[in-house]
């Protein structure tokens, strides 16, 4: 199987696992905090669609940039990130006992609002290769594990919730500690985020 061929195998199967997920927290933020947008800009059209459904979703009407499924892959090979996937802002702060609330939209695809000790690769090999390419594309310690098919799962800890988040939801944190925070999707590891508690 050729290596875009496998790509896009591996992300119709990602899709099917990650539609299966179920969300880590729906809270709005409430007496103060940040909002982080949650930006992505996939065109549903040439996206993979596994058999439980679609990879990619515009249920919420957005007619703004749509960029296809090629068209990512080229970007992530030659830039290492894409900006029409990305949190917004990328950098935030908030005081002592607010929140931070990561927002999805109606439409994109599935995913994660993790907390990470340190930015790098995530859950999915092709895409760590493609982001990392100096680095070992193996998935992040915090995958922790395969489903059925193979396919590297965010697993939660204690101290790690993966802040999953399908089309239309939010994650909510409360309680960081005074800090820097790093969060990152483990599934577009390019997304990153900084959260600075005062």
């Amino acid at each position: 199987m050729g290596g875009s061929s496998r790509l896009r195998a591996t992300m119709g199967v990602l899709g099917a696992v990650t539609v299966s997920l179920v969300l880590a927290g729906t809270a709005a933020a409430s007496g103060g905090g940040a909002v982080v947008e949650v930006q992505d800009a996939c065109d549903p059209a040439t996206f993979p669609a596994p058999e439980t459904g679609p990879l990619c979703v515009r249920s919420d009407g957005n007619s703004g940039q749509r960029v296809t499924f090629g068209e990512l892959f080229d970007r992530l090979a030659k830039d290492r990130a894409h900006g029409a996937w990305r949190f917004a802002p990328d950098k935030v702060k908030i005081r002592a006992g607010e929140t931070v609330t990561a927002r999805m939209g109606g439409g994109g695809e599935f995913h994660t609002f993790t907390e990470v000790p340190q930015f790098g690769p995530g859950c999915v090999p092709d895409l760590n290769a493609l982001v990392f390419p100096h680095l070992d594309p193996s998935p992040a310690a915090i995958c922790g594990g395969v489903d059925g098919s193979g396919i590297p799962i965010v697993v939660a800890t204690a101290v790690t919730p993966p802040g999953q988040l399908p089309p239309g939801h939010t994650a909510t944190f409360d309680g960081l500690a005074r800090g820097k925070h790093r969060f990152e999707c483990l599934i577009h590891p390019w997304m990153q985020t900084t959260v600075t508690v005062e």
